[in-house]
């Protein structure tokens, strides 16, 4: 079953010639942004927020109109409507829509692709980043989109197991922004599991103790996953605000490292 592992190695230790971003002077030097101008998000993280309800949408249009700003590349992946609810979000703050959709450093590719290609997509983001030398990559993701399209669940979380790969190879941050509210119990598990960072209740795990590395994760049967997740629901007595309230808790025991305070 899935139990508290060891530290994994960071981003800046697996590839120690990488320098950060140029930094915002207000930010510090170890943050690749804030969310909410408090949380703190380090380059080549990979982060799942869950959250209750209406107020992240407003969060992600931040995300992305500071990307833009910075000459990032930005990409956001979710339904048609949520798709149009971004664009007005960002028009709203002053963005030039039209111009970013125009020159590419902002695409909505479209969610009905398999799921080979859309991977194959989301290589392209990144390489094609490093190559004009664009000082960042910024992926956002509204909810489990795959349902109505031809990437299954299972699919889709498998892409998102290969994209901690992807964040590691050049500056870059995603969010993957799911409502709780909106996921049945066995797809909270998986997103959860194939996201070594989480925003829980507010409060940032970097380190998720039932994160499953990717190359353990997409070598296990999608029978043993389940299994697997079964037993962790088992462990808090079947109560999914139990399981949420330990992962925050866990979150509040990481002390930041000097310079990056909630």
């Amino acid at each position: 079953m899935l139990r508290p592992k060891a530290r994994c190695p960071l981003a800046s230790e697996l590839y120690p010639g990488r320098s950060e971003l140029p930094d915002n002077p207000q930010l510090s030097p170890r943050a690749f942004t804030y969310l909410d101008a408090r949380i703190p998000i380090r380059s080549n993280e990979h982060i799942a927020i869950l959250h209750h309800g209406g107020s992240a949408p407003a969060q992600g249009a931040e995300f992305l109109s500071e990307g833009l700003r910075r000459g990032h590349r930005c990409c956001c992946v979710a339904p048609a409507a949520m798709r149009l609810d971004m664009l007005a979000r960002l028009r709203e703050r002053g963005t030039d829509v039209e111009r970013h959709l125009q020159d590419l450093s902002l695409q909505f590719p479209l969610t009905a692709r398999g799921a080979s290609e859309l991977l194959d997509y989301a290589k392209k983001i990144f390489t094609e980043a490093e190559a004009a030398r664009l000082p960042a990559v910024r992926w956002l993701e509204e909810g489990v989109w795959a349902r109505p399209t031809e990437i299954s669940v299972p699919q889709f979380f498998e892409l998102h197991s290969r994209l901690n790969y992807l964040v590691k190879q050049y500056p870059s941050a995603a969010l993957c922004r799911y409502d709780i509210g909106d996921l049945e119990i066995p797809h909270l598990f998986l997103a959860i599991a194939v996201h070594r960072h989480l925003l829980v209740e507010d409060t940032l795990i970097r380190d998720n103790p039932f994160y499953i590395p990717a190359e353990k994760f997409l070598a296990m049967s999608p029978e043993d996953r389940e299994r697997d997740l079964r037993d962790v629901f088992r462990d808090v007595g079947f109560d999914l605000g139990k399981l949420l309230s330990t992962l925050a808790g866990y979150g509040r025991l990481q002390r930041p490292p000097k310079g990056e305070t909630l």
